[in-house]
């Protein structure tokens, strides 16, 4: 028995230090590839960022001007109102507004879920503004009384979703730089 102990003890003696090897290897090598892994990551996320770094400016630029164009104030100086109905004018300009949108589509991709949805509602909330102007003048009118009268709407509506969704662009702008 007493030898029986002195082969465990031996045995002891050989596989415990060699554990204690084995373990503080497993964790430094361990280590080491997480440590590569994390840094070929980061370098892979710094050589995208300057690929991907002006495309996201463009799509602000883009989205920038998508607001300018489809504002009230640019969007009639645009579309002239001569020899039209109000009926007629109010589908060229709802279909301008469409025609912007649906150009610029893809830029949601490079923006924030949040910026992309206060866009589409300023977009939302100018066609309202746009459809109750032209059943407050009537579909016979001269189209020059429903551009005046969109004019009105717009500065009576006290949300100007237009000018929070060019601030909200601005904010997301300013975040990245």
């Amino acid at each position: 028995m007493g030898s029986d102990i002195n082969v465990l003890w031996d045995i002891l003696k050989i596989v415990l230090p060699a554990l204690i090897v084995f373990l503080t290897a497993y964790f430094l090598f361990r280590d080491m590839l997480e440590n590569a892994q994390k840094e070929r990551e980061f370098e892979f996320r710094i050589k995208s960022s300057g690929q991907v770094t002006p495309v996201r400016l463009q799509a602000y630029e883009r989205l920038a001007l998508v607001l300018e164009r489809i504002s009230p104030q640019s969007l009639l100086m645009r579309i002239s109102p001569h020899e039209l109905n109000t009926s007629e004018y109010h589908q060229q300009l709802l279909s301008q507004i469409r025609q912007e949108f649906e150009h610029n589509l893809s830029q949601q991709i490079y923006v924030s879920a949040i910026l992309w949805e206060t866009i589409r509602a300023a977009r939302e909330n100018l066609i309202g503004i746009i459809n109750q102007s032209a059943e407050e003048v009537g579909g016979d009118a001269p189209a020059l009384s429903l551009s005046k009268k969109i004019i009105e709407n717009y500065i009576e509506d006290e949300n100007e979703s237009i000018v929070i969704a060019m601030n909200e662009l601005k904010k997301e702008i300013g975040k990245l730089f």
